[in-house]
């Protein structure tokens, strides 16, 4: 090999500058020229600077192959950080040994092999810093077994947000009512209401619900034109108690859709009975003494005839005069102690000693029957008795407690309805018992007068 003018370490010395420049031999070839073995110029590791990197020059073109020569220059303060020279770029990279976290016999970490992580083309780094900086972030995720040129695992989409449906919802409101203790016909009744009028909205979201004002408001306009005011009312109660339960806990619920509903109007069930003298004669026309002593049950006490049917023996004391009514509407936390006047007193005890000879002594009920699979009196006993609505016996006697002077606070008591406003919550029923009963005797007095007196029941007979 001839003599080579201006080697790299002279050629840097005499420009002053602790970069390389360009070596050549005398007749301008580079120094391999005539050894192709060499593949490309070999450099020291130094302290890589952005100067140095700049005066590298780039890699020649082997003429025989045309393959070009590049070549790297090692980083002295970062072990693996190199700079690599193409022939018309030059790039940072990282070459180091990739360990996995599985270890061989000896306990030492499986090598897989040696990886070379191209950080980015010099010219876009603007200090060596950087460029160590981001080395390091290569290194110590080599270091923790991964790989940074092994393409990303896409990033998997998050399952698309379940919406809480109408039927989600329904029965987390249903489930609240069971919990509150609401009676088993009231849960049926929205089961009904849903099955028949509602059913096709099971899977819908309960925000697209919301959303669809014009869509409900119709909902109940066709129900009102093929079923009555009344259902597509209760229907929308329903809808409107279920949205509501389910937005306390979702803030972000539209408002409830019912608000743009036009609600229908509905007459009260205003009809009571005036012929008191009619009613007791048809009632001891009935063949069933059980169903006599519950009809004359309701219309002297007013009560609701599901709790009348549910009445239990046990819950009777007739010494003291009052019925304890454990789970009326509204739940236990409505319960209270229902007065009993003389007439009343009187009746049950006689109803009493038939049960106990015709059911047995130890029967539940108050109002029982063999032929319901309850073991109480049910809806279809007073269907069949063709009387008057039971629950118009409740608006009968309500009339009857204002004909003789009741004031409404008393007469709600007895119904055991609730007592408005903060005074209302202030007054006990519970420790009212002498004065409610004796409320109790004169809107018995009242109706028996009504009816001209004692009217001899006609002669029991068969047991339902």
């Amino acid at each position: 090999m001839i003599g080579c003018e201006g080697g790299l370490a002279k050629s840097s010395a005499s420009r002053g500058i602790p970069s390389p420049a360009p070596a050549r031999f005398a007749d301008g070839s580079p120094p391999w020229a005539n050894n192709w073995s060499t593949a490309m110029p070999t450099f020291a590791p130094t302290k890589l600077t952005i100067r140095f990197v700049e005066n590298l020059p780039h890699a020649e073109r082997d003429p025989t192959s045309g393959r070009i020569l590049s070549y790297s220059v090692r980083d002295t303060l970062v072990p693996g950080l190199m700079v690599v020279v193409n022939a018309n770029s030059k790039s940072f990279a990282v070459q180091r040994d990739l360990y996995s976290e599985e270890r061989d016999a000896q306990g030492r970490r499986v090598k897989l092999g040696t990886r070379r992580v191209r950080l980015g083309d010099a010219k876009g780094f603007l200090s060596i810093e950087a460029v160590r900086a981001k080395a390091q972030e290569v290194i110590n995720q080599l270091r923790a077994g991964i790989d940074p040129n092994k393409p990303a695992e896409p990033e998997a989409l998050p399952e698309p947000k379940k919406e809480f449906t109408f039927a989600q919802a329904l029965d987390s409101y249903i489930d609240r009512c069971e919990r509150k203790a609401r009676r088993p016909s009231t849960v049926l009744g929205y089961r009904n209401l849903f099955e028949r009028y509602l059913k096709d909205w099971a899977d819908r979201p309960l925000r697209e619900i919301g959303d669809d004002t014009l869509g409900v408001d119709e909902r109940h306009r066709t129900i009102t034109k093929n079923n009555g005011p009344v259902a597509a009312n209760q229907t929308m109660r329903l809808v409107r108690a279920v949205y509501r339960h389910a937005r306390r806990k979702m803030r972000d619920l539209p408002p409830p859709p019912t608000d743009a509903v036009d609600f229908n109007d509905e007459k009260r069930r205003d009809v009571i009975v005036t012929d008191w003298p009619a009613f007791w004669a048809a009632v001891q026309g009935l063949r069933n003494p059980v169903t006599r002593d519950w009809y004359l049950f309701l219309a002297f006490t007013g009560m609701r005839r599901g709790a009348a049917s549910e009445a239990r023996v046990e819950h009777l004391d007739l010494e003291n005069g009052f019925l304890h009514v454990p789970n009326p509407k509204g739940g236990p936390k409505r319960a209270f102690d229902l007065p009993l006047s003389a007439f009343l007193v009187d009746m049950l005890r006689q109803r009493v000693k038939e049960n106990a000879e015709v059911f047995g002594k130890d029967y539940p009920w108050l109002f029982p029957s063999h032929t319901s699979g309850k073991g109480h009196l049910t809806q279809s006993h007073v269907r069949h008795a063709g009387l008057v609505n039971p629950h118009a016996l409740r608006h009968s006697y309500a009339t009857a407690a204002a004909a003789v002077g009741l004031d409404p606070f008393t007469i709600k008591l007895l119904l055991n309805h609730q007592l408005p406003g903060v005074t209302g919550g202030y007054i006990h029923g519970s420790a009212l018992g002498a004065t409610l009963r004796e409320a109790q005797g004169r809107v018995s007095a009242y109706l028996l007068g009504q009816i001209h007196g004692n009217v001899l029941a006609l002669p029991r007979r068969a047991v339902a």
